[in-house]
Order: C-alpha cells, then sequence, then structure tokens
C-alpha cells in the first residue's frame, strides 16, 4: 500500500495542447450512423457514448470544470477521457463524437467556450480534435507535484 502512494507522490513531466471552440468556430461534423448515449449519473462530469450490440465502441467524458485550465488562465467544460476500441478506430467515431459534444455545450447549455486537452505525443487524438474543428489555443509544459504546476511554459496561439 505504501508503495503505491508513493507512486503517486512524485513529479510529474506535463506536455499538453489545449485546444478550443467556440460558437463562432463551430462547424458542423458529418452525420455518422450511431446514436450518441449520455450518462448524467455524476454531477460533475457526463459520459457521452456509442454501443452496438450492448458493446461499448466509443467513450468521452465531459468535466463540467478541470483545474488544469488555470494553467491557461480559463474555465469551462472539458472534454477527456476519450476511448475508441481498436477494431472502429479510422472511421471518423472520435471527431463525430467530441464535435456533437461541443455543439450541445455551446448551444444548448450556453457556454462561452469548450476546451480539450491532449498530450502533445498523441498524434491520432490531435487529428481528430483538428477534424472536429477544435484549434489550438495552448502549449503547456510543466513540471507537477501533487497539484502544484512549476517550471510552466506556456505559449498561446489565440
Amino acid at each position: 500500500m505504501i508503495k503505491k502512494i508513493l507512486k503517486r507522490i512524485k513529479i510529474v513531466s506535463i506536455d499538453m495542447l489545449f485546444y478550443s471552440m467556440d460558437a463562432s468556430e463551430f462547424k458542423q461534423f458529418n452525420e455518422l450512423d450511431f446514436i450518441i448515449q449520455k450518462d448524467v449519473s455524476n454531477p460533475n462530469k457526463t459520459k457521452y457514448f456509442i454501443e452496438i450490440d450492448s458493446r461499448k465502441i466509443h467513450e468521452s467524458t465531459l468535466f463540467k470544470k478541470i483545474d488544469i485550465l488555470k494553467l491557461i488562465h480559463e474555465k469551462g467544460p472539458a472534454i477527456g477521457e476519450c476511448v475508441t476500441i481498436p477494431e472502429f478506430k479510422g472511421k471518423s467515431i472520435y471527431p463525430f463524437v467530441i464535435n456533437y459534444i461541443a455543439k450541445k455545450e455551446l448551444f444548448e447549455n450556453q457556454n462561452k467556450e469548450v476546451f480539450i486537452i491532449v498530450d502533445t505525443n498523441n498524434i491520432s487524438s490531435i487529428k481528430g480534435i483538428e477534424k472536429a474543428g477544435f484549434t489550438l489555443k495552448s502549449s503547456v509544459k510543466a513540471k507537477r507535484f501533487l497539484w502544484f504546476y512549476f517550471k510552466r511554459q506556456i505559449k498561446n496561439f489565440k
């Protein structure tokens, strides 16, 4: 048990890209033949998912608020924890779902902006995020210890 705790108490390097979309940037993504369902059992996050034959083929989570946005002096809903099972990758499901979530947040829930954060090494997710219509807002390199960030290098793009 102590080893598990000690593993979590270490300095971690982060190298993240922050993408965003506002109502003026929104472009409707092509409709796909999938029904997006949602689970709102947690008040702080909503899970959006697609099921085929009772099997989840994709899931994305919308967080009402996420602390890491404070690094770029922003606040708002953020999409994360997105997973598509391997046999359904490359079928535009990921950009379809995150575009759908952005549309809901911007137009139905009247949020000013929707964010999505991705590791700089996650090339396939970056392609999906850009395909969905999100634009690069900032990049952040930093060290994190627990919930503290230091040695921050922040570059803004818009």
